[in-house]
């Protein structure tokens, strides 16, 4: 059974305790319902659309989750179990959806800060080495101080994990 959520609006500004969202719930291609949470804590709600077999659509949906295996968090010292159900998955769903919007937030940003500067660090915090022109530019116009530049910074910076972010400068330079 496929289960997806489409036109979904996710509204960070008033996600308090939970993600507050909107979306059009699709069961195997078809619409049939839609869900919500206001994101003061509640529990996501969801329904049908009342259109012909959408109910059946939303009961058979229910049905498959629940025969999902359970899900267990861990919470400091304590592990909790989360039996699956309709609204559990459909949490799931948000949270994906939510995390990849942000990823792709966090990618761009990335991307502009390689036009000026070399980037290194991890997937969660980098370093910046800044110049006043563009990096093509330095790269072309002053390629051995480029190279050297890069090299020492690699060679301070690199380590514990660390490695070149920058997916615009070209293998030669790293050799």
């Amino acid at each position: 059974m496929n289960i997806e959520l489409k036109s979904f609006k996710h509204y960070q500004r008033l996600s308090d305790e939970t993600y507050c969202f909107t979306a059009n719930i699709y069961v195997n291609g078809i619409k049939c319902g839609t869900a919500e949470n206001r994101g003061i804590g509640g529990e996501t709600d969801y329904s049908s659309d009342r259109r012909i077999g959408s109910d059946e659509l939303i009961k058979q949906a229910e049905q498959h989750c629940l025969g999902l295996p359970s899900e267990t968090l861990s919470i400091g010292d304590r592990t909790i179990t989360i039996d699956m159900n309709l609204c559990s998955y459909i949490d799931n769903l948000v949270d994906g959806m939510v995390k990849a919007k942000f990823k792709e937030k966090d990618a761009q940003k990335l991307r502009k800060e390689m036009l000026n500067g070399i980037l290194i660090g991890n997937d969660e915090k980098y370093s910046k080495i800044g110049f006043k022109i563009p990096l093509n530019e330095v790269m072309t116009k002053h390629p051995d101080y480029f190279q050297k530049t890069l090299k020492e910074m690699l060679a301070k910076h690199g380590t514990n994990g660390n490695r070149l972010l920058n997916t615009n400068i070209p293998m030669y330079f790293l050799n």
